[in-house]
Parts: C-alpha cells; structure tokens; sequence
C-alpha cells in the first residue's frame, strides 16, 4: 500500500477542571461532542485512518475514542514523543518509524507542535483550533513522505463549523 491521505488533527477541547496533571487531562463535554462531529465528517468523506499514531496523553487517547468509536478496528500507536513535541521532533519520530505500509494516516497531537507541523507542509500559518483537523493528498507517490512539498491541502475540518 501507499500512503495517499494524511490527517494531521489536534486533540479536543480538554478539562482544566480536574486538577490532574497536564498529560492525564481529560476531554470537556464541548469537546467530546466536537470530536464525535469531525469523526462523522471523516466518515462521510470515506477518510477513515488505516492507522493512527497518537501522543500518549489522555485527551488525545479520548479525542481518538470519540472519532471513531472505542472498539473501532484501527492500527493504534500511542507514541510519548509526540507529547508537546516541536514539528522538528513530530518529524524526526515519523523518520524514525518510517513511511507506514496504509492508505490513510492520521496523527494526532498538541500545539505548538501540530501548528508547526501543519506550516511544514502547507507554508501557510494558521491557527490550528483544538478538535481541528487537516486532511492532505499525497501529489506524488515516489516523494518522502515526509517532504515538506509532498502533500496539497484539500480540506480543513473546524468543529466550530460544525456546531
């Protein structure tokens, strides 16, 4: 296989209320719902990842159970270099891990990293909401996929737009 589709999305909305720490924060209601709406959206537009690659933090793990459900059937990866990592590091693990054998890929993860990470491919700088989700086409199947001109833009998911 040959990966044509990348989501690159930042978790949901989360609780500052439970005082736990920063890495086992959980979702609010507002973004549990905002999450299940971009899920829905994915679906109907047949972007349904082969595999997700996440940080390990608690809102990202229930950002991902709300897109899809908790007993969808995705190839997971919870990866703690993610957590709050730069774009220079989100992209130095990917290198690491190599181009994954799937169609479709998404990664989630945290600002300010994602909004680097979304520049690296776009060259565009805009603000990457929370529960935001960008979904990019491959140009050409033979670049590194890691390239920063490897991918176009053809959707931007805002849960705001969805509400």
């Amino acid at each position: 296989m040959v990966l044509n589709t990348l989501l690159l999305m930042r978790h949901a909305k989360s609780s500052w209320s439970h005082g736990s720490d920063d890495h086992q924060r959980p979702l609010n209601t507002r973004g549990r719902r905002a999450a299940k709406a971009v899920g829905g959206v994915l679906r109907a537009k047949t972007c349904v990842p082969d595999a997700i690659w996440l940080s390990d933090s608690a809102r990202t793990r229930e950002t991902v159970a709300c897109l899809f459900g908790e007993d969808a059937e995705i190839h997971t990866e919870f990866l703690s270099a993610f957590y709050h990592a730069s774009a220079n590091k989100i992209l130095y693990t990917c290198q690491e891990r190599g181009e994954p054998d799937v169609e479709t890929l998404l990664l989630v993860g945290h600002n300010p990293g994602w909004e680097e990470l979304f520049y690296h491919f776009t060259q565009m700088s805009r603000q990457l909401p929370t529960g935001a989700c960008a979904i990019f086409t491959r140009k050409d199947p033979h670049t590194d996929w890691l390239d920063a001109k490897a991918w176009r833009l053809t959707d931007f998911i805002l849960p705001r737009d969805l509400e």
